[in-house]
């Protein structure tokens, strides 16, 4: 998704957006239990925390593609 896509999403789940690297654009939502939740236009990914979500393994994760 573009940039200003996830702009609009992020608005609208009330997360923000992250630039992960190589173009690809993720909407960042973080719970009120601590846990974080990434979505891209492939996958929605859940993490324990946020620094799980610079380089560790999701403990939930739902393919839309």
């Amino acid at each position: 998704m573009t940039e200003s896509e996830a702009k609009t999403v992020a608005r609208a789940l009330g997360g923000e957006t992250w630039n992960s690297g190589g173009g690809v654009q993720l909407i960042v939502i973080e719970r009120s239990d601590g846990r974080v939740v990434a979505i891209s236009d492939e996958v929605v990914c859940e993490y324990p925390n946020r620094n799980e979500l610079m380089g560790g393994q999701p403990t939930n994760s739902i393919m839309l593609v």
